[in-house]
C-alpha cells in the first residue's frame, strides 16, 4: 500500500484520541504511512504522541506518528483528515445547557438540535469551514472524516461552502443492530436492514432477521415480554409511527420535546432521567476520563491492541485497497432519501471503495416520519446559513418568507455520487456483505 499522510485535527483529544490512534497503529497495511496529530493544545497533542509511542512499542508497528502545531503545515499534502473538535470546550457547553434551562427549556445533551445544538453549530461551523478552506488549498483531494457534533450541520457546511469531500460518522445504528443480534441470537449475515433519517434521529424502515419481518418480531416480543430497557422513548415512538427510531432517549427526546416537560419529570416518566447529562455530572465524567488519559501517558490502562468499533480506519482501508466496506454515512441527499430536500445532509448506509463513498438509496420515508424530520432539516439549513454568512438575522428573514434563499446562494460543491439504487446496489451489497462497525 502506498504511503499516506493522515492528519488528525483534535489529535490531543482525551476522548477520541487514544482509540483512534490505536486503530491506526494496529492496522498493518498502514505501516508505511504517517499519522499527524494537530491540536490547539500542544501539551495534549504531545500526550497522545506519547500514548502512540507506547502502543507502537507493544504492537511493533512502524507507522510514523508525529505532532505538528501549525495547522496549515499539518494539512499540506494530506490524503485523509480526521476531525474531532469541540470549539469552546466544556465551558461553552455549560452555557448551552444552563441558559436554556434558565428559561424553562430542559435538554438532555444539547449537541444536535434545540438551542444547545444551534449554539454548538454556530461555534463549530466557522472553524470547520476554515479548516476545509485550508484543505482546498493544501490537500484538495483529501477526504474529511468528521466525528464532531452537531454532525448534520457541520457536514452540510463543508459541502455547501467548499469543494472538499466530507463524510460524517456515527455508530448509533450499530448499537441497535448489536442488540438485535444478541436478543435473537443471530449473526451479521442473518440481518438485512433499510435505515434512513438525520443524525441522532434515524429510523429502521425495514429489518429482516433470517428472512422474517424483524420489526414485527420485535413488536411481538415487546408486547409479550415487556420492553427490556428502562428508557421507553424508542418503543413508544415505534408504536405510534410503526417504524423503529434509533435508539436512546437522550438523543430522540430532543427531537420530540414533549418528552422533556415538567409534567414528565423531564424524562423520568419515560425512563431516561438517568441519561440526562447534567453540567455537574459532565464535568465529573470529564475529570475521570482525563485522569484515565493521563494514566495512559504513563503506560497504565492503554487501549486494547485490536481494532475498535469506529469506522474511520476501515473506510480509509476500503479506499486504499478497493475492498468495499459498508457503514452509516452522513452525506448530502442525492437521492438516498427521495422525499427530503436535495443536498441537505441525511444519514443512510453507504459503501466506501477506491472510487470514494457511495450512499445507498433507502427510498422515501413514511410521511409521518418525513414530516417530523422536515422541520428539523429546515432549521438546520437556517443555522448553516447564519453560521456561514455571519448574519444571525438571516434565519428570521428565511422564516418570514424567503424560504430557499440559503440553498440558492450556496456554492456548488464537488459532487457526491448519486445514491446507488436497484441492481447496482444489490451487487455492491453482495460485495460487502453486511459488515459494519458493529460486526468487527
Amino acid at each position: 500500500m502506498a504511503k499516506r499522510r493522515i492528519v488528525f485535527i483534535g489529535g490531543g483529544s482525551f476522548n477520541w484520541g487514544p482509540q483512534i490512534i490505536r486503530d491506526f497503529i494496529v492496522t498493518p497495511e498502514l505501516k508505511d504511512s504517517t499519522l499527524v496529530l494537530h491540536d490547539i493544545s500542544r501539551q495534549a497533542a504531545r500526550n497522545n504522541l506519547r500514548i502512540a509511542q507506547l502502543l507502537k512499542e507493544k504492537v511493533g508497528a512502524s507507522i510514523a506518528v508525529e505532532v505538528e502545531h501549525d495547522r496549515r503545515t499539518a494539512l499540506k499534502g494530506a490524503d485523509y483528515v480526521v476531525l474531532a473538535i469541540s470549539t469552546g470546550g466544556l465551558e461553552a457547553w455549560r452555557l448551552d445547557m444552563e441558559i436554556p434551562d434558565k428559561y424553562g427549556c430542559r435538554q438532555t445533551i444539547a449537541d444536535t438540535v434545540g438551542p444547545g445544538g444551534m449554539s454548538r453549530a454556530l461555534r463549530n461551523i466557522p472553524v470547520m469551514v476554515d479548516i476545509a478552506r485550508d484543505m482546498e488549498e493544501l490537500c484538495p483531494e483529501a477526504w474529511l472524516l468528521n466525528v464532531t457534533n452537531p454532525m448534520t450541520t457541520l457536514t452540510r457546511s463543508v459541502w455547501r461552502e467548499t469543494s472538499i469531500r466530507c463524510v460524517g460518522l456515527c455508530h448509533e445504528v450499530y448499537g441497535f443492530l448489536n442488540w438485535v443480534k444478541k436478543e435473537f441470537k443471530v449473526r451479521d449475515e442473518d440481518l438485512t436492514f433499510t435505515v434512513a433519517g438525520i443524525n441522532h434521529c434515524v429510523w429502521v424502515l425495514e429489518l429482516g432477521i433470517k428472512g422474517r419481518d424483524g420489526l414485527e418480531m420485535i413488536r411481538r416480543k415487546w408486547r409479550k415480554e415487556g420492553y427490556p430497557r428502562k428508557d421507553i422513548v424508542a418503543p413508544l415512538l415505534f408504536e405510534v409511527f410503526g417504524y423503529m427510531p434509533i435508539w436512546n432517549g437522550r438523543h430522540l427526546s430532543e427531537f420530540f420535546p414533549h418528552f422533556l416537560t415538567p409534567e414528565s419529570g423531564y424524562g423520568e416518566r419515560y425512563g431516561f432521567l438517568d441519561q440526562m447529562v447534567t453540567v455537574k455530572d459532565r464535568f465529573a465524567a470529564m475529570k475521570q476520563r482525563r485522569k484515565r488519559w493521563l494514566d495512559m501517558v504513563k503506560g497504565k490502562g492503554l487501549p486494547e491492541l485490536s481494532l475498535g468499533d469506529e469506522p474511520i480506519v476501515p473506510i480509509i482501508m476500503a479506499m486504499e485497497t478497493n475492498r468495499p466496506y459498508r457503514f452509516m454515512a452522513n452525506l448530502p441527499n442525492h437521492g438516498q432519501v427521495e422525499n427530503l430536500p436535495l443536498d441537505v445532509v441525511v444519514e443512510t448506509p453507504a459503501i466506501a471503495d477506491a472510487a470514494g463513498v457511495h450512499p445507498i438509496a433507502s427510498g422515501p420515508l413514511p410521511e409521518a416520519v418525513r414530516s417530523v424530520l422536515d422541520r428539523h432539516v429546515s432549521n438546520q439549513e437556517l443555522i448553516v446559513e447564519a453560521a456561514v454568512t455571519g448574519d444571525y438575522g438571516s434565519p428570521g428573514k428565511q422564516l418570514r418568507g424567503s424560504e430557499g434563499d440559503a440553498r440558492r446562494t450556496a456554492r456548488r460543491p464537488r459532487e457526491v455520487p448519486a445514491a446507488i439504487q436497484g441492481k447496482e446496489a444489490e451487487g455492491r451489497e453482495r460485495q460487502v456483505g453486511r459488515a459494519g462497525p458493529g460486526s468487527r
